[in-house]
């Protein structure tokens, strides 16, 4: 079993952590990306999922999702400082927000955990 990649996180409000990210699926198949952070024990707990399950035909690939910047928006520039994911240009309007879609890279999908198992 592999360990995921620890990265420095800076949210809105300028506070850093330590967070890993965590590679799950939506039900209908789609990429979902959790973010885990650690508690005051050092135990990893959740501390936000950074996409969203906006169904349609441009996020159905395994590489791609709809990231939430209305909630976090600090994580788009997370992403690309990191090399984990960059932005395709397109994006899709939900209720008052437009969520960018990015693609997902290979280095994210060699550094994010694929279970909780593997972030113990």
């Amino acid at each position: 079993m592999r360990k995921p990649k620890t990265f420095k996180y800076a949210d809105q409000w300028g506070d850093e952590m330590d967070v890993v990210l965590l590679r799950r699926a939506y039900a209908d198949g789609s990429l979902a990306v959790q973010m885990l952070c650690r508690d005051e024990d050092g135990c990893w707990e959740p501390y936000a999922t950074i996409t969203t399950n906006l169904c349609d035909a441009a996020n159905q690939n395994a590489s791609f999702a709809y990231v939430d910047t209305n909630n976090m928006s600090a994580v788009a520039d997370f992403l690309i400082e990191n090399g984990l994911a960059a932005y395709t240009g397109m994006t899709r309007p939900s209720g008052f927000c437009a969520y960018p879609l990015y693609a997902f890279t290979s280095e994210f999908f060699e550094t994010c955990a694929d279970s909780v198992e593997e972030v113990r």
